[in-house]
């Protein structure tokens, strides 16, 4: 074998996988396409409950020696009113795990896969996966690929396949797992620059007549900008010159001035949410948007996807590292499914209630009540959680038994 665990896809759930079988000191090959330096829309935010499961793994001191940024408050302001609510966020814990923190996304998923390129028991490569090796019983027992630029096949084998290959899976399309994603009324243009935001760690939730735009701040003087319109909405904004979007986002909130962005720092993200019907299939088990895709309006997509991997190698790599057979390794993947799947379930819409309120309803219209809305110690995520908190350790909880981790 090439490896005991050959992990596809290199972004957030894939370098998790690897850093959490890294650490475990589990064989483990990290397969993934393009250089880990890529713009992306996805979210910057990573709360406590996720970054303790990062720290031992050495990736939480990473992303502060890389300017992570720790996020104090959540905002909204009025158009016209100026600033209607803010609310502190407290600590969870003391250390540099008890606060959420913001980093851009394309530097949490270089960081993840540098940290995961330092365990010994790890090795990382980049290529192509074209399918899934079978043995006669159809158990998965490996990879095809090829690498960039190249039409000469390559196998690669392993004891456990883990698919951490987005929404648009090879894995998950290999393995027949059905997903049906169920897309929203509305889209966000994402815009990124630099410039003096009004709070300068905040989320901070602006409203007028016609919507809502969300600013989020970013480290050394960074931010994201969403702006959430109804499909159909958009119209040419974003196919007219310079300076016209920076224009029309000033022209609707003019404490916006100061921030600098062009049309080429906007990206459009269509939003959807789904949950895969199963999670895993005999030698093989998905991770991330692979097995699951969150609205962002909750602000836990990573945590999900970390969370996972972080539980899929408590359950199997005691099971690698002493050689269990296969129906052990199988058995693990059915019990990882059993836990995760309700899990995702509830938190996809937990997030799913949340953009409803937040993103595509009237609730802009009166603006004091958009702000209770927006209170991180309200109903934010699963079983009624505030912000930041783990949505799929709260799915899982049981009365009288600890969360899973």
């Amino acid at each position: 074998m090439d490896a005991d665990v050959i992990v596809v896809g290199g972004a957030v759930a894939g370098g998790a996988v690897a850093n959490a079988f890294g650490i475990a000191g589990v064989r483990t090959l990290l397969l993934e396409k393009v250089s880990r330096e890529v713009h992306s829309t996805r979210g910057d935010l990573l709360h406590p409950p996720t970054l303790r499961l990062l720290e031992p793994w050495g990736v939480l001191a990473a992303l502060h020696a890389d300017g992570a940024l720790p996020i104090t408050d959540l905002a909204v302001s009025h158009a016209q009113r100026g600033l209607i609510a803010r609310f502190p966020i407290s600590a969870a814990g003391d250390g540099p795990a008890g606060r959420t923190i913001a980093v851009p996304h394309d530097r949490i998923e270089a960081v993840l896969f540098e940290c995961a390129g330092r365990w010994p028991s790890v090795t990382t490569q980049r290529c192509i996966v074209t399918g899934l090796l079978r043995d006669d019983a159809g158990r998965v027992h490996g990879v095809r690929a090829r690498t960039p630029g190249s039409t000469e096949e390559l196998t690669f084998t392993g004891r456990l396949v883990v698919g951490c290959d987005g929404s648009q899976s090879l894995v998950r399309g290999e393995l027949g797992i059905t997903a049906d994603p169920k897309p929203y009324d509305h889209e966000q243009i994402i815009i990124g620059g630099e410039g003096p935001t009004e709070l300068p760690a905040a989320l901070h939730w602006y409203v007028d007549d016609i919507g809502t735009l969300c600013v989020v701040s970013r480290p050394r003087g960074g931010f994201r900008i969403l702006l959430t319109l109804p499909l159909g909405a958009r119209g040419d904004l974003l196919r007219k010159p310079d300076p016209t979007l920076h224009a029309y986002v000033v022209g609707r909130f003019p404490k916006l001035e100061p921030l600098r962005f062009r049309k080429a720092n906007a990206h459009l993200y269509r939003l959807v949410r789904y949950v895969s019907e199963r999670f895993w299939a005999p030698g093989a088990v998905l991770v991330g948007d692979s097995a699951h895709a969150t609205h962002p309006a909750g602000a836990t997509g990573m945590s999900l996807a970390i969370s996972g991997a972080a539980r899929l190698a408590d359950r199997v790599a005691p099971l690698l590292l002493r050689s269990a057979g296969n129906a052990k390794i199988d058995g693990a993947l059915a019990d990882y499914e059993a836990e995760r799947l309700p899990a995702a379930n509830a938190a996809v819409e937990a997030n799913h209630a949340q953009a409803l309120k937040l993103w595509q309803s009237d609730l802009f219209k009166d603006p004091d009540a958009y702000a209770r809305a927006v209170d991180p110690t309200g109903s934010w995520g699963a079983q009624g959680a505030g912000w930041g908190a783990d949505p799929a350790a709260l799915a899982m909880a049981k009365p009288g038994a600890p969360p899973p981790r």
